[in-house]
């Protein structure tokens, strides 16, 4: 029987799978990423991983026909290169190369969420949808975009950054060189900051959810904030791709009821209004897992495309 590897690539993280051909994962594991020691050691442990994986669960290498690998963007999905990662200090890195042949495997690459939205237009909360939307809100905010379950790329591989939407003309400078980037009011960092500047102390994006849970009008306040900021960013991608549902994700999420009411409302404010649109938006169900079992599920596709 034969079988692949899933690889999720992540900031603090790093997880490895085998699966089956049919996107059944077999074994998972997971170490610490440790982008500072470089892409190299990275590669090491992953390879590491991957033969511990096998012992597990008594696969021999030889059975393993492929991988699928899902890495954070920007992205150079023509060279198999990955062009930028400033918070892990990876620049111009030839991973798929470099995997390819660690592994002695043919390897698929693509954009971490990219794969969490293929995984919930086949098997998630997008699931028996033509177009999905999956919108992660977390550290930062990503994006992917499946049509008849087929990832929308784009023409230079970035295709769905919402979070470098510009929400406010002439807002606060991002790191990626624009101004007022939708990351910068509406994901978890940015909820922290503002919360923390507010109240001049440290304080975590859980704690503003829990204190506006109790109360806190000035943490409601910055929420409500955050909310009305992403609809009016979501409202950029319902005006072009009219999708039939966007599922959002992350830890941000996990209080998606505080600010449910104000995401409606910016969406009705911020979009074009026709009769009998309705704005379908889902909760993901994963617990963090949609993106490797995207990386597997994206690599199955183009092996089978391949040969």
């Amino acid at each position: 029987m034969d079988y692949c590897l899933g690889i999720d690539i992540g900031g603090t993280k790093t997880a490895v799978c085998i699966a089956d051909l049919n996107g059944k994962i077999i074994e998972t594991g997971k170490f610490p990423t440790e982008p500072q020691l470089g892409v190299n050691s990275l590669i090491e442990k992953i390879v590491d991983c991957y033969k511990i994986l096998c012992l597990k669960s008594n696969i021999q290498r030889s059975q393993i026909r492929f991988a699928g690998v899902a890495s954070p963007g920007p992205l150079d999905l023509k060279t198999g290169r990955i062009v930028h990662i400033a918070t892990m200090g990876f620049v111009d890195v030839p991973i798929k190369d470099m995997l390819s042949k660690a592994l002695e495997l043919p390897v698929f690459l693509e954009n971490d969420a990219n794969c969490a939205a293929l995984a919930e237009s086949i098997v998630g909360a997008g699931k028996n949808a033509k177009s999905v939307v999956y919108v992660t809100i977390s550290t930062g905010i990503g994006c992917g975009i499946t049509i008849d379950r087929k990832i929308l790329s784009g023409a230079f591989s970035s295709a769905g950054e919402v979070g470098h939407l510009t929400v406010v003309p002439k807002g606060k400078e991002c790191p990626c060189g624009k101004k007022g980037c939708l990351e910068l009011y509406a994901s978890g960092t940015a909820i922290a900051k503002t919360a923390s500047d507010l109240r001049n102390a440290p304080i975590e994006t859980k704690d503003v959810f829990v204190k506006a849970k109790n109360g806190d009008s000035e943490m409601q306040a910055i929420v409500d904030d955050a909310a009305d900021k992403l609809g009016l960013g979501l409202s950029h991608i319902i005006q072009v791709i009219d999708p039939e549902v966007i599922v959002l994700g992350g830890s941000v999420t996990k209080d998606y009821k505080l600010f449910a009411a104000q995401l409606y409302s910016a969406l009705s404010r911020y979009v074009q209004p026709i009769k009998g649109r309705e704005f379908n938006i889902k909760i993901s169900q994963f617990d963090g897992e949609q993106v490797i079992l995207g990386a597997v599920l994206f690599g199955i596709s183009c092996f089978s495309e391949d040969f």
